[in-house]
């Protein structure tokens, strides 16, 4: 059930280059939330209209009654919501996304996340080791400074099942996050691929999968005004159907067999 919270900061803080981590505390959204739900965060005091819409983000840690999101700050809204002091409220909806990751017909999973996307993927991945299920994550930047998740990685004991790929081989692999999926993907049988990130990089994901005939989900990012199908700002086409249907409501996650990246 979609609701209004106000809930209280617990910690907002910069990360490294353009990316900022922000936790805030709220039971109910923390018990319910799973991988691929998002909220849509109000970067503004109550009666500031300026920047008016919420923004989106997805939900990248759950620790005990805690949310973690990691944020880009690109535009007025996320430079707004830099300014929001621990202790202060903050507007939040949640838990919205419809389509979720579908984990339980797989045998092994290739989650495939680049830039701020990686946010998009990580409470996947401690889902998948709860419940026991082999993956192997794909992380890719351009830069190391844009590794704004590697504490993460780390703290979680993830480093074993990560794979870091940097553009210009500053750390981890050199190369793009696509360079060695192929391989990865024919590795191991009844494999799927998650992916979340720029467009241009799940195309280019969406592509590989095609061409080995491996099923393939994108976790989708779009700027949103409303996060819950009313304003139908948030479209894509939906090949299969050939109709268009929302990020915010019949995803974020698609099949990317059945929709147009």
């Amino acid at each position: 059930m979609i609701k209004d919270y106000k809930v209280k900061i617990t910690e907002n803080r910069f990360v490294s280059g353009i990316t900022w981590l922000l936790k805030f505390k709220n039971e109910e959204i923390a018990k319910n939330a799973k991988p691929a739900h998002f909220v849509m965060v109000r970067p503004t005091n109550e009666y500031q209209y300026d920047p008016m819409m919420r923004r989106a983000f997805a939900i990248a840690d759950v620790v005990d009654d805690e949310i973690w999101i990691y944020y880009d700050v690109y535009g007025k809204g996320t430079k707004a919501l830099t300014e929001k002091k621990v202790g202060d409220d903050v507007d939040i909806l949640a838990l919205l996304g419809k389509n979720l990751f579908p984990t339980d017909k797989y045998d092994y999973f290739l989650l495939v996340g680049g830039g701020i996307g990686f946010a998009g993927l990580s409470f996947l991945m401690k889902k998948l080791r709860e419940e026991g299920k082999p993956f192997k994550a794909l992380y890719g930047v351009r830069r190391k400074e844009q590794l704004s998740m590697l504490d993460w990685i780390k703290e979680n004991d993830f480093e074993k099942d990560t794979i870091i790929y940097t553009e210009d081989g500053s750390y981890g692999e050199k190369g793009l996050i696509t360079k060695d999926l192929k391989e990865l993907a024919l590795k191991n049988k009844n494999t799927v691929i998650f992916t979340c990130g720029p467009h241009g990089m799940m195309k280019a994901v969406d592509k590989i999968a095609k061409e080995l005939n491996i099923p393939c989900y994108a976790s989708l990012e779009s700027k949103m005004a409303c996060g819950f199908g009313i304003c139908i700002g948030c479209v894509i086409k939906d090949t299969e159907k050939d109709t268009y249907v929302r990020v915010c409501y019949e995803g974020p996650v698609f099949d990317t067999y059945k929709i147009e990246l």
